[in-house]
């Protein structure tokens, strides 16, 4: 029964990470916008593209200038820098400076034909790109970054989503060392019409870009209005693996509790009616929006089909509607928002104060929170996550050993059954009644318990699992070294050496372990290291250096198990 069991949780594992590889793999970066026929919902038409950037203007230029000319207005932080346009007031571009688009590890292409010296081939190649976030060519024409929509006046969203805005200032620069927030106005008045104001908030220390929207009512009769914000479709997906615990697209939070849909699940429009926060992820970055202090009608994901090449993809924008109202002539309607757009880092994420790092830990977070903080904690004295993926392995395998050892200890006890249980199985095999009313007195002879191999075995699964989720999508191991040739923790080990150890490690574990398999059983279990390996040379560096070195103590503890002297079953 119990290598029935083994069996059953490497066919477990067998599947949970071919569904992985296969079925929950990062989606390509959309490209040109397909869109989705049955869309029914009133929308603006396309905005245009971002215009070149232009030197600032003088500041002797008159307003009515600056409403006409369409120009890029530059913003800088410590921590990303952006470009606006005034054309429809929107975001075209939104970089994260301490995050870069970095080379994978090393492989073997880069070895033989470039005949590299050996120093060369332990540099980590780092690319000028910042990392994007949110960029204008993944926001959709009729979702853009900051866009304003009217509902059922398709009209006045393309007019306000076309026209230049004035503009208060040409550059923004947020100065770390003054602390302060800096803020950007664009304006756009409707001859006869409405007028709108958006005002952008950009802060020192915080991924987080404050929204305001005005828009006052300047004709002489009452105008109803229903007001849309539009956030675009989030941060670039990435070639990353995607972490089973971690979900990649629209993610929200709603009477305190998380929830999530896949974008091709989306029938046209989905309305979250009460939503704490609006976000989409990938397995890395997150882009989220929270009301403040504003009347909320509902906040709304939108689907739309991407297309590239021959592959087929679905992308999700989202926004949030604010409550419709009738402005009188010379009254205002308001909406106060919070971006943020950056990394899926808990220390980055409180600061955006709406729990928002609840996105994290979907899955098994009650384990995996506490085992990543541990893990930045040896990463604080040893300066590698290589290292520290290691000392947190070992720390979680000795505080299981005692389940372990227990449990190994009941499997070999059990091994030395077999005979006598073989016996009974061939002396009643045609009294299965009788045979298991034997195979009990025998245990209980010999005081012992059938599941007492399983269940020890069966406490550490969720322990483990909670691990690999965690591992899966620490952004902490994104670009980071290990030794030599892992240059990336968070890529695929080029060289395919930590995956074929993996491998090996597997064979030796199973060479060690107690068995007492039917022939089927044992060739299916032989198979599980090929199979592994193979899934593995796909894994991010950091995940399989775990898995690595959960072997090389396993094989250490059966070692020690194998020392220790079982007495024979007496008769």
């Amino acid at each position: 029964m119990d290598k029935k069991f083994f069996l059953a949780i490497a066919l477990s594992m067998f599947v949970m990470i071919g569904y992985s590889y296969f079925f929950i793999s990062a989606p390509p970066p959309p490209p040109e916008v397909a869109d989705k026929p049955q869309k029914t919902q009133p929308s603006p038409q396309k905005a245009p593209s971002t215009p070149a950037r232009k030197p600032a203007q003088p500041d002797g230029q008159t307003a009515a200038e600056k409403k006409v000319r369409a120009r890029d207005i530059l913003i800088e932080t410590p921590l990303y820098s952006a470009v606006f346009t005034n054309r429809g007031a929107l975001l075209t571009d939104f970089r994260l400076k301490p995050f870069h688009v970095e080379k994978e590890n090393i492989n073997w292409g880069d070895l033989v034909p470039a005949l590299r010296s050996v120093s060369s081939w332990f540099e980590k190649e780092q690319v000028d790109t910042e990392e994007r976030v949110n960029m204008a060519s993944r926001a959709s024409p009729e979702n853009p970054i900051f866009g304003i929509r009217f509902s059922g006046e398709e009209s006045l969203s393309r007019l306000f989503g076309e026209e230049n805005y004035s503009v208060d200032r040409n550059t923004v620069h947020v100065d770390p060392e003054q602390g302060q927030p800096e803020k950007l106005v664009m304006r756009y008045q409707q001859a006869g019409g409405l007028l709108m104001i958006k005002t952008f908030t950009f802060y020192p220390d915080s991924y987080v870009v404050g929204f305001s929207l005005k828009v006052v009512n300047s004709t002489n009769t009452p105008k109803p209005l229903r007001v849309a914000a539009l956030f675009g479709e989030g941060p670039e997906a990435g070639v990353q693996i995607t972490a089973m615990g971690s979900h990649q697209g629209p993610i929200w939070r709603e009477d305190d509790s998380v929830s999530t849909e896949d974008a091709d699940d989306i029938s046209d429009t989905l309305q979250v009616p009460k939503p704490q926060w609006l976000a989409v992820a990938n397995t890395y970055f997150i882009t989220a929006v929270q009301a403040v202090d504003s009347k909320i009608s509902h906040g709304f994901y939108i689907s739309r089909e991407v297309k590239k090449e021959d592959a087929t993809t679905w992308a999700a924008e989202f926004g949030m509607e604010l409550t419709q109202a009738t402005l009188q002539p010379g009254e205002s309607i308001e909406g106060n928002f919070k971006l943020y757009l950056g990394p899926r880092r808990v220390a980055d994420m409180e600061k955006f104060q709406g729990n928002l790092e609840s996105s994290i830990y979907m899955t098994m977070g009650i384990l995996g929170r506490p085992m990543l903080s541990l893990m930045r904690w040896f990463y604080s004295f040893t300066g590698n996550f290589g290292v520290a993926i290691i000392m947190l392995t070992i720390v979680v395998r000795l505080l299981l050993f005692p389940l372990t050892y227990k449990g190994m200890l009941n499997i070999k006890r059990m091994q030395k059954l077999q005979p006598k249980m073989a016996a009974l199985k061939e002396k009643f095999k045609k009294n299965k009644e009788k045979l298991n009313k034997e195979m009990m007195g025998l245990y209980k002879k010999h005081k012992m318990n059938p599941l007492g191999g399983c269940l020890p075995i069966l406490l550490q699964i969720p322990i483990f699992f909670a691990l690999y989720i965690a591992l899966s999508g620490a952004i902490e191991l994104r670009h980071e070294p290990f030794i030599f040739w892992i240059t990336d923790l968070s890529a695929k080990d080029g060289l395919l050496v930590t995956p074929l150890l993996m491998g090996a490690s597997m064979v030796l574990q199973q060479k060690l372990s107690p068995t007492a398999m039917d022939p089927t059983q044992a060739k299916i279990m032989m198979l599980m290291p090929i199979v592994f390996t193979f899934f593995m040379i796909s894994f991010p560096s950091g995940l399989v250096v775990y898995w690595l070195t959960s072997n090389i103590l396993s094989i250490l503890q059966q070692v020690i198990i194998n020392r220790i002297k079982v007495p024979e079953p007496a008769d």
